[in-house]
């Protein structure tokens, strides 16, 4: 496993706590001097609804049946989404406070109060029969213990609590505070409902807490409850003449979120908390999702086991559309109204959040290399300047997996696998690519109904970068073209002993919106291969790619373009894996993959590891008196490469340049030398004086009766 790179670590902050003192110092009654209380207005939320939507299918999973009075609200609104959801009524006397600067709800949440709600809702635990009825339902925002706060959550939680006993139901993590002045309302977005410790342990189930279950928001009325002189201007957000640099700053929370079939013979679906933090000098859009100009995250899971990096399973693409304003990773410099991630601040979507099958939408609408989206059939279809941007959302509604990150139960709990989840995020312009991604080891349970996940915190901190950067003996990066992004070929080569190798494969699509429809690599000479695969992460045999042995080469394709625009060509953020064992030890040469969308160019290749030619490299004795290559650099080579040697004693000596075919391209060498370190360069040309194509070559020394040979390989 590679070594992995230094993870990132949360910055203190001494920023945030001003606003959460101010906030404290409010709630209990005290003056606040003015260089702490900035605040330009402070308001109450004293009427108007909050939705629920409760993960009713999860729920069942869980063991828990749920009864809800009153009529589920049909699917006409803005948040439309598929599953159950209620309104409750805010009652008179609700108090809900917070504080804006120049029209924006500030970071930190509630500085006090509460909203009542009008609920009645039943819980019964199936197992133990205990039942938990709920009808003194509150909204308010109190401290939590730290042991209960996550990676990702900045500020204390807002909980969902009985007013009379103070037990907190449900911790509301990563809420969005949207306010609107204009319109004398306060939304709260994605109020992700996690399980607390305590109800947990009331309904007699412990191991139900941390379990996320539902989402909730607060469309409320506002009214002013006092005004202060800003302490200083609006801000102006600067998207131009800077840095742009959003970085993955936290991964979390990884649970299930559905299932259908029976266990361990079904499908689970999986979600996720990530963490985005805006690491550059300009501030990033992060506008609704009809805006083509959004962020859009894609989330996948990965097993490692006897050798081989699989990933197991993939979402659809998650669509942003509301940036917090806090300081997880550093300081937030200037809270945003939520359509841009200010410079140095977080904003985390939740588990609830990254599993709503609103705002997933297909990969197809996405070129992840431009980080252009082209609306054609998301979900939360209406903007009316798009192509095609029809609602598709299926009449009969979605099953309990369909468009999450779902994976076979049967690729789960394997025993001696290590498994990874992964995120990334597309940003368009942004300049590091790297740090959008990110992964994390996570331990899973088989139960009944459900899968239990874990994230271990020891030795577990989030990695940047793919997630297959922590496999492989050799991984190449190869550009696909000037206008288009990049694909991430590993490899690892194991000794099976009696000279017989497993070459193991892994291919990325990191942004290429090209596609990738073939793999190829050399096996001129070699014979006895065998034990031939392939992987993806679907279990349909039907689109898996063809693979044929022939004219010195092993080749897996899929149909190209011109034959179907829909084949199942390697898209973004997928990996494919390719293997099979050989009687031949393994030397670096060149892969050729080919392009699927039509553009400049139809084939790139990159450097890999695979079965020598033993034909060609012969001898290659490092006894005494023998010859030796010191060096080929570079290798690989676009033009001039320098290949250094070592003679033992004086005499006859020719070097040349053989191709992978074993027909010789240039004599470098044809001489008498002195013993001792010689040098010889080839400027990539043949005999003929035209330039040599990529691919992989053989720099061949013979000297007397001993020959030896090194690959070296050609690229553009």
């Amino acid at each position: 496993m590679a070594n992995p790179a230094p993870a990132h670590k949360s910055l203190p902050n001494l920023r945030r706590i001003v606003p959460l003192a101010a906030a404290l110092a409010v709630f209990l009654g005290i003056t606040v001097p003015p260089s702490l209380a900035r605040a330009e207005e402070t308001w109450s939320v004293g009427s108007g609804r909050v939705i629920f939507n409760f993960n009713v299918p999860l729920l069942q999973d869980l063991g828990i049946d749920l009864a809800v009075s009153g009529v589920p609200l049909p699917d006409q609104e803005d948040l439309r989404i598929q599953d159950p959801r209620w309104a409750f009524p805010i009652l008179p006397g609700s108090d809900f406070k917070i504080r804006t600067e120049h029209g924006i709800a500030l970071p930190g949440g509630s500085i006090g109060g509460a909203l009542a709600l009008d609920a009645d809702i039943t819980f019964r635990d199936r197992a133990t029969g205990t039942i938990s009825h709920l009808t003194d339902l509150e909204i308010t925002q109190a401290p939590w213990p730290g042991s209960d706060a996550l990676a990702g959550e900045d500020g204390p939680p807002i909980v969902l609590r009985s007013r009379t006993t103070g037990l907190a139901f449900c911790q509301l993590v990563s809420p969005m505070f949207d306010f609107r002045r204009k319109d004398l309302a306060l939304r709260i977005h994605y109020l992700n409902a996690r399980v607390t410790r305590e109800w947990a342990d009331a309904l007699g189930r412990p191991e139900l807490a941390g379990w996320v279950i539902g989402m909730g928001e607060v469309r409320g009325g506002v009214s002013r409850l006092s005004s202060t002189p800003a302490s200083s201007p609006a801000y102006k957000p600067v998207y131009t003449a800077g840095i742009k640099d959003v970085s993955l700053g936290a991964l979390s929370s990884v649970q299930q979120a559905g299932h259908i079939g029976t266990i361990p013979t079904g499908t689970t679906a999986l979600t996720m908390a990530t963490t985005s933090c805006n690491l550059g000098t300009v501030d990033v859009p992060w506008l609704a999702p009809m805006n083509t100009d959004h962020p859009i995250i894609h989330m996948a899971l990965y097993r490692l086991k006897n050798g081989r990096f699989e990933q197991i399973g993939i979402s659809w693409l998650k669509h942003g559309f509301f940036a917090l304003s806090n300081s997880q990773c550093s300081t937030c410099q200037n809270p945003s109204d939520g359509t841009f991630l200010g410079v140095g601040c977080s904003d985390t979507y939740g588990a609830s959040n990254n599993q709503d099958r609103n705002f997933l939408g297909p990969r197809g609408e996405v070129n992840p290399y431009t980080g252009v989206w082209e609306c054609m059939g998301s979900y939360f279809a209406g903007g009316p300047t798009h192509q095609d941007c029809v609602d598709r959302t299926p009449t009969s509604g979605f099953d309990a997996v369909e468009h999450r990150l779902s994976v076979a139960d049967a690729d789960l709990g394997n025993a001696g696998a290590t498994y990874y989840y992964e995120a990334d995020y597309i940003i368009r312009g942004d300049e590091n690519l790297h740090n959008n991604w990110g992964s994390r080891a996570c331990t899973m349970t088989q139960g009944a109904t459900k899968w239990t996940f874990s994230t271990p915190n020891a030795g577990n901190a989030l990695i940047n970068g793919p997630a297959l950067e922590r496999w492989g003996d050799l991984r190449t990066a190869i550009d696909i073209a000037t206008d288009d992004g990049q694909v991430m070929l590993a490899v690892q080569v194991t000794d099976l002993g009696g000279g017989v190798y497993h070459y193991e494969y892994a291919l990325l699509n990191m942004n290429s919106n090209r596609k990738i429809r073939s793999f190829s690599i050399p096996v001129v000479g070699v014979t006895n291969i065998t034990n031939i695969g392939f992987h993806d992460n679907d279990t349909d045999a039907a689109n898996d790619w063809q693979v044929s042995v022939e004219s010195g080469r092993i080749h897996w394709d899929t149909e190209t373009f011109a034959a179907n625009p829909n084949a199942a060509a390697l898209q973004f953020g997928y990996v494919i894996n390719f293997r099979f064992d050989a009687n031949a030890a393994p030397t670096d040469l060149v892969a050729t993959l080919g392009i699927f969308k039509p553009g400049t160019g139809t084939e790139v290749v990159g450097l890999t590891r695979g079965p020598i030619n033993t034909a060609l490299a012969v001898g290659d004795s490092r006894t005494e008196g023998a010859p030796r290559f010191i060096g080929i650099r570079p290798n690989p080579a676009s033009r001039r490469t320098a290949i250094a040697f070592e003679l033992a004693a004086p005499g006859d000596v020719r070097l040349e340049i053989y191709d992978a075919t074993g027909r010789m391209v240039r004599r470098l060498v044809n001489e008498n030398r002195a013993a001792g370190a010689q040098s010889a360069v080839w400027d990539g040309k043949s005999e003929e004086g035209s330039r040599a194509p990529t691919g992989v070559y053989y720099a061949r020394l013979q000297t007397g009766s001993v020959t030896i040979a090194r690959p070296l390989v050609r690229v553009k």
